[in-house]
């Protein structure tokens, strides 16, 4: 067998050694996938019949390897001679745009490995190391995940549907929420997949309590900082959740196997819940009325209602003998435009929320969470103003903890104390003390406790850790390290070579299969027509480049110049034309500041035909 270490860096490879060199340097990054990286050294350092004649992959390679070889022979290096020194290169420049792209492919060529898996996995590792998430601290956004706590708020309204008033701590209406029955967004799901959906949906309203809220702020995290789908869908995993949340695996024999499905059932449930949730903000123009003087729905005005989140593919495991479906591990999940302006754009605010919040107890310590969430919020605020020596009213907390009215005024004095000395014990407070020693012959007394000590102010500090990172305009990128031009290349290559997406995501017959890997970029299957000849010192896979005519009876051309012109003519976005065009922000963000390298037929047609259909629209105004 040939030793890798003879091949020189700077060697122009030919189609043995560079299948090899691909394997090689790249088989670092799935480490933790013996069985990924035992397939493709079989795939690498084997020649079959065909391969020695054509010099190019026959059907024997893997979708997965066969992705990776395309990925450095039509993408990265297309009609260049490749050298070994040139894919370490690419490998340490592109490594995080590598898992991407084969994560889909993984999922269909090792179903029953890959279910159990997240694509989020170094991202959750991450906030482990460090011990904190980022969110949002936008008032709007903490009363929004906060109605997702308080399934008693919600009453039956005009319409029949549960519904409830977003008040804020000033008894201010600031909008509404709804929990709606599913509409459409389970059609594209197969019978037994949309039957497990709704009745993860059906029990929404129970689903409502502070686990929720933990997985609104994991999920919109998730989506600030992970690669997105074309529509904006990352690939959350139930995964991700139970490992914050410290959970113990099950156990046999001494081995560690798997989360109970319950403890998956739970987490999903709840995901399936915050998709039910339709909310509306007031607008800004409107002045907002005091929520006691409100009579009808007529004294208020606000925006149309918004699903929270929206849910696209699910990821189901399989039964291996039965071929019944066990659960849901995953779903593709966005965040919708109700909630974007917070986690995305120059107006955010962001803030550190303490990992804590996520293992307290949602039964036993729910004020433990409760708390966590405001004072991370109050302490953005406060370090923005330079008042972490402001005290905190008592009132003001315990309305935030919302201690169970079946303790008198004593239990409640004892379980605030112990809340705030668990917080510092477990390092998410620095310190606290009242700011004025209680007067203990006053407890007791009749009307102490709304008279006395609700009336007093305690003193609460943040650790260093949240001091320094709030001072940081704190602008986290999800595609900071993953290139987006790439992967639309690949997805292009794959579009072109004609990979149907029906059978993509069809069922197979594993024992654990699976709907919508968490990025739509699928197997790619390179036919042999585009394959050209025996390739000596490199081997290029050609692929003719798909060019499209533009109509001729326009005299409209397409640069980022006319495409402003056009957005400025419809008053929208880059966001908002980037949604109606079908391509990414970053994508037409990235066009109209001349920064796209590679030029893109495919969007830009897209974009072209946008524009012609607002001059015809405008035409036909005119």
């Amino acid at each position: 067998m040939l030793k890798y270490q003879d091949i020189h860096d700077g060697m122009i490879l030919n189609y043995e050694f560079l299948k090899i060199a691909i394997f090689e340097e790249t088989k670092v990054l799935f480490e933790d996938r013996p069985y990924i990286l035992d397939k493709w050294e079989k795939e690498a350092y084997r020649m079959t019949d065909d391969e020695v004649k054509e010099q190019v992959p026959d059907y024997t390679m893997g979708p997965s390897f066969r992705a990776l070889f395309s990925l450095f022979t039509q993408t990265l290096y297309f009609e260049k001679l490749i050298t070994k020194e040139m894919i370490k290169n690419a490998m340490n420049t592109y490594k995080d745009t590598i898992k991407v792209i084969l994560a889909g492919h993984f999922i269909h060529e090792f179903p029953m490995d890959e279910i159990k898996r997240s694509v989020n996995e170094e991202k959750v590792s991450e906030a482990l190391n460090r011990q904190y998430i980022y969110s949002s601290m936008d008032m709007d956004y903490h009363l929004m995940r906060d109605i997702v706590t308080k399934k008693k708020d919600f009453k039956k309204g005009e319409a029949g549907l549960l519904a409830t008033e977003i008040i804020d701590n000033r008894g201010k209406v600031r909008g509404l929420a709804e929990i709606r029955p599913p509409e459409s967004q389970t059609t594209e799901l197969a019978s037994d997949q949309q039957e497990m959906w709704l009745e993860l949906i059906e029990s929404t309203i129970n689903s409502l309590d502070e686990m929720t809220a933990d997985l609104f702020d994991l999920i919109t995290y998730l989506w600030m900082v992970s690669p997105k789908t074309s529509d904006g869908y990352i690939e959350f995993h139930s995964n991700d959740a139970l490992q914050l949340r410290n959970l113990k695996k099950r156990t046999a024999q001494g081995r560690e196997l798997d989360f109970r499905e319950e403890d998956r059932f739970n987490i999903m449930k709840r995901v399936a819940a915050l998709s039910s949730i339709w909310v509306s903000l007031g607008n800004q123009q409107v002045k907002v009325v005091n929520a006691q003087d409100i009579q009808d729905n007529e004294l208020y005005e606000f925006k149309d209602f918004q699903r929270m989140f929206e849910v696209g593919k699910i990821r189901v495991a399989y039964d291996k003998k039965s071929g019944e479906p066990k659960g849901i591990y995953a779903v593709q999940v966005k965040p919708s435009s109700v909630l974007t302006p917070y986690l995305d754009g120059p107006n955010r605010t962001l803030g550190l929320l303490d990992l804590k919040v996520f293992q307290y107890s949602h039964y036993t310590q729910r004020e433990h969470k409760r708390l966590t969430r405001y004072l991370n919020l109050q302490w953005k605020i406060r370090t923005i103003r330079r008042s972490l020596q402001q005290p905190f009213k008592v009132s003001t907390l315990l309305k935030v903890m919302d201690i169970s009215n079946r303790y008198n005024g004593v239990q409640k004095r004892d379980k605030f104390e112990n809340v705030l000395d668990e917080l510092q014990r477990d390092s998410v407070i620095s310190s606290w003390s009242y700011t004025e020693e209680i007067d203990e012959e006053q407890v007791g007394k009749k009307g102490w406790f709304h008279a006395y000590w609700t009336k007093s102010s305690v003193l609460i500090l943040p650790t260093d850790i949240v001091v320094k990172e709030n001072q940081k305009k704190m602008m986290i990128n999800a595609n900071n390290l993953v290139n987006e031009e790439i992967i639309e290349r690949m997805n292009q290559i794959s579009h072109e070579n004609s990979v149907s997406e029906d059978i993509l995501f069809s069922k197979k017959d594993y024992s654990l299969s699976e709907l919508a890997p968490t990025l739509e970029l699928g197997s790619i299957e390179v036919p042999s027509t585009l394959l050209s000849g025996k390739i000596v010192n490199q081997t290029h896979v050609k692929t003719e480049q798909q060019s499209f005519h533009f109509e001729p009876e326009t005299d409209i051309v397409l640069s980022p110049e006319t495409m402003k012109q056009a957005m400025d003519s419809q008053k929208m976005s880059i966001r908002q034309t980037a949604e109606e065009i079908g391509i990414s922000h970053s994508t037409l963000s990235r066009y109209l500041r001349r920064e796209n390298k590679r030029q893109n037929n495919k969007n830009d047609e897209k974009m072209l035909n946008w524009i012609k259909k607002t001059q015809s629209d405008k035409t036909l105004i005119d």
